[in-house]
């Protein structure tokens, strides 16, 4: 597969998401409860500006990643694997462009105790949507690894056609 790149940066990309996804949902946002509410703007501003460059960037380009699988995916990953990782990735796009940023539009005001509860509680709809996607991307990286373990085995590789010498 001479697109070999594509899967990496797509399976480099799914993991480092992810573990940014988790820091921002179970540590930055349980942090901001114990900020005063005079420095609440500050570090929410602060914030903000780094999960746009550490998570929210990495993640559109993922998107664009996971889009780019569909063409040039490793033969032993399906569409359907394919198109359910995008769907978890779109559950939780849904879920920011709705619910999480419209939040964070109203805390960039000032801290409000029950805003910042609801953002949290509202993050597991992301997180959720995260399982779904990280379910489906080691599901290929398990078929990808089998497929491999296959061929030095047996010295037959299982394409999409068939077995193949």
């Amino acid at each position: 597969m001479k697109n070999f790149w594509i899967p990496f940066v797509f399976f480099a990309l799914s993991f480092y998401s992810l573990g940014a996804g988790i820091m921002d949902s179970f540590a930055i946002y349980h942090s901001w409860l114990y900020v005063g509410e005079d420095e609440f703007a500050a570090l929410h501003q602060a914030t903000g500006k780094r999960i746009v460059l550490l998570l929210v960037i990495p993640m559109l380009i993922l998107t664009v990643f996971c889009v780019l699988m569909f063409w040039f995916r490793p033969a032993p990953v399906s569409k359907s694997l394919v198109w359910f990782a995008f769907a978890g990735l779109i559950m939780g796009w849904i879920s920011s462009a709705f619910i999480q940023i419209p939040i964070q539009v109203q805390l960039s005001m000032g801290k409000d105790d029950a805003l910042l509860h609801k953002l949290i509680v509202s993050d597991w709809i992301r997180f959720f949507a995260w399982i779904i996607y990280i379910t489906a991307v080691i599901n290929m990286a398990l078929r990808i690894r089998q497929a491999y373990v296959y061929k030095y085995q047996t010295g037959m590789y299982h394409n999409k056609a068939g077995l193949v010498a």
